[in-house]
């Protein structure tokens, strides 16, 4: 009996032992292709590849990517890559241009501007005004200036166009 006692008291020494023991936490080390995996943005909002996997590439107007060195081997990696559709760039420069009480009384909404001809910097823009004017935004842009119908039309040549819309961007130092 005093055997079965002692081997009792063993056990649970043994387990009372064991419960204040702390557990270490495992160290997780990032897989080598994990930490090589940028991020994507689509129109400032992060997403994963498969939702841009259902972007239509037609709508897609800008792209850019941010560089960076991996922690791990030290080498040049993309760590983001943003990509930015026709509406996101029409909404950004239509919120900018639309300070000037003259475009918004011609452009109520970003997607009334069928009658604007874009100057940028003394280019004409083609009929894609959201490629080009994706370089306008609040730290790019400078000034803009619309030429209203009567003088418009003594400059023009022959486009279907109503008004001039002429935007000029900071220069780069």
């Amino acid at each position: 009996m005093k055997l079965f006692t002692f081997f009792l008291l063993l056990i649970a020494c043994g387990i009372h032992a064991n419960a204040q023991t702390p557990v270490q936490p495992a160290t997780r080390r990032p897989v080598v292709s994990e930490a090589r995996q940028p991020m994507y943005f689509l129109d400032s909002v992060q997403i994963i590849p498969a939702e841009l996997a259902e972007v239509n590439p037609n709508e897609i107007v800008f792209t850019s990517s941010l560089k960076g060195k991996d922690p791990h081997s030290g080498q040049q990696t993309t760590s983001a890559v943003f990509f930015e559709t026709k509406k996101f760039v029409r909404n950004r420069y239509w919120l900018i241009f639309s300070q000037n009480e003259t475009y918004r009384k011609l452009v109520p909404s970003p997607d009334k501007d069928d009658d604007a001809l874009y100057i940028l910097d003394g280019n004409i823009v083609g009929a894609k005004p959201e490629m080009t004017l994706a370089a306008v935004n609040m730290k790019t842009f400078e000034s803009i200036a619309v030429v209203d119908e009567a003088t418009f039309a003594k400059l023009q040549a022959t486009t279907s166009k109503k008004y001039m819309v002429v935007v000029t961007l900071k220069k780069k130092k």
